[in-house]
């Protein structure tokens, strides 16, 4: 089960990043990267990963801003971009220095989320797969997929999740989470039915999405 304080969409996000990042030839550049991963994802073994980040307190291996990326054009076989875009103030800036440091070929992953809740003061955006899919385009990436993390009731138990999680007590959050929690499990396992894929309007939400483009 998915512990409380651990989003739905985090567990799913880590197995689609997982998927995504399975053979990237390094170096890797990991635009708002930090020390400290979030969720359980991890940079594939044997990978040279490069963090950067605006903040210091990440501890990246470069400090810089996602907008001006100190790297020169065409160096990168590949770089990611997870959960950033939301807090930059010009995020097709930082999608066009993305493009701009792959070489020909190489590969971006880019995660954004979109029915989720604002967690800091600095959190300015939300994306559709169809605005994520026409920013790429517009920094001259061609999309190969993008994946959603769930659908409607995925949504649903994303948000009863993270509200059990900020209970005011210990005793509050077990008491609650021992109905939402398998509740919300049971939500995410709806969400795989047939009937629930082939629907136009509960495909139609989302906890958010990853992207996978290449630089033709």
């Amino acid at each position: 089960m998915t512990p409380l304080g651990t989003s739905h969409r985090r567990r799913l996000l880590d197995a689609d990043l997982a998927r995504a990042t399975a053979g990237l030839a390094g170096p890797v550049l990991d635009v708002g990267g930090r020390r400290r991963g979030r969720g359980r994802f991890r940079p594939p073994e044997g990978v040279r990963w490069i963090r950067l980040n605006v903040d210091p307190a990440a501890a990246p291996d470069v400090v810089a801003d996602a907008q001006a990326l100190p790297i020169r054009s065409g160096a990168l076989a590949a770089a990611v971009c997870l959960e950033t875009l939301e807090y930059v103030e010009a995020p097709e800036r930082a999608v066009a220095e993305l493009a701009r440091v792959l070489r020909l070929g190489g590969r971006a992953v880019v995660s954004v989320p979109f029915l989720h809740r604002a967690d800091a003061d600095t959190d300015r955006h939300r994306f559709t797969a169809t605005g994520l899919r026409e920013a790429l385009g517009r920094a001259g990436l061609a999309v190969v997929e993008v994946a959603p993390q769930g659908r409607f009731f995925t949504v649903l138990a994303n948000m009863l999740g993270q509200a059990t999680a900020r209970l005011p007590t210990r005793l509050a959050r077990w008491g609650v989470g021992a109905l939402t929690v398998p509740l919300g499990e049971l939500l995410v396992r709806v969400d795989e039915l047939g009937a629930v894929r082939r629907s136009a309007f509960l495909s139609s939400f989302s906890t958010g999405y990853l992207a996978v483009a290449r630089k033709p």
